[in-house]
């Protein structure tokens, strides 16, 4: 078998004989005796990727970390879209399909969409409409297996309407953008004139939509919320571990 260190030795003799006998730098020899280095360097690239395939998480990695019971919390970052797309379909999927086969609700798993315009959007073609249908499957179907749904945007123009309608707890901010109190309105038949109100919110102020919660159906009410940045401070200087170090 080929190794990169067979290439490195050819390279090495291959240089030392073209040094040797002058060859051209234009010949056909020497551009066949330098491109060795090209060779070695996709071993060496090749390697790396072997290794971080080794290292990396599958979709069924990150499912049993969901449900395991040390794991309490999973946070995924990917930069390039379409490959967090891509995770994000094969990942719901996987987590529905296996709760289905078992007909199982436990362990209870929370799964957040954070910026969700880019997974639940309005698009229908492509990768977008894919993932946009494969979240809202989600929505419909997995509270009866113990799988639960947050969605958080700014962006609410560009959100799936039918995704949005499957949704029975809803926390509405600011909201400066006509287009979006009136999608707002329409979607969770909120009074317009209520989310007017908004436009006056002052940080940590929400209008709170939610029959299972206030027993009142689309009638909203206005809370207060804690400032989390500093609930979570007050929670980790409580921490024996943390207020020692």
């Amino acid at each position: 078998e080929v190794s990169e260190e067979f290439v490195t030795y050819i390279d090495g003799t291959a240089s030392e004989t073209v040094e040797k006998f002058k060859v051209h730098d234009k010949s056909g020899l020497y551009a066949w005796a330098t491109t060795r280095k090209t060779i070695a360097d996709l071993f060496r690239k090749r390697n790396k990727e072997e290794t971080r395939d080794k290292t990396a998480l599958t979709v069924e990695n990150i499912r049993d970390l969901l449900e395991d019971k040390v794991t309490n919390l999973v946070v995924i970052s990917i930069s390039d879209p379409f490959a967090i797309k891509e995770l994000a379909i094969s990942l719901t999927q996987d987590l529905l399909a296996r709760r289905k086969r078992r007909f199982t609700v436990k362990p209870y798993v929370l799964v957040v969409f954070d910026e969700a315009q880019e997974f639940i959007s309005s698009k229908e073609g492509g990768i977008d409409g894919k993932c946009s249908a494969h979240v809202e499957t989600l929505l419909r179907q997995g509270r009866k297996y113990g799988l639960g749904v947050c969605i958080a945007t700014q962006r609410i123009a560009y959100l799936n309407t039918n995704a949005l309608q499957q949704l029975h707890t809803y926390f509405v901010g600011t909201l400066p953008r006509p287009y979006d109190r009136m999608l707002v309105s329409e979607t969770f038949m909120i009074d317009k004139g209520i989310l007017e109100k908004t436009l006056e919110f002052a940080p940590g102020e929400w209008l709170l939509s939610s029959y299972i919660a206030t027993g009142m159906e689309n009638v909203p009410i206005f809370i207060k919320a804690d400032n989390s940045e500093k609930e979570i401070e007050k929670y980790l200087k409580a921490l024996p571990e943390i207020s020692k170090t």
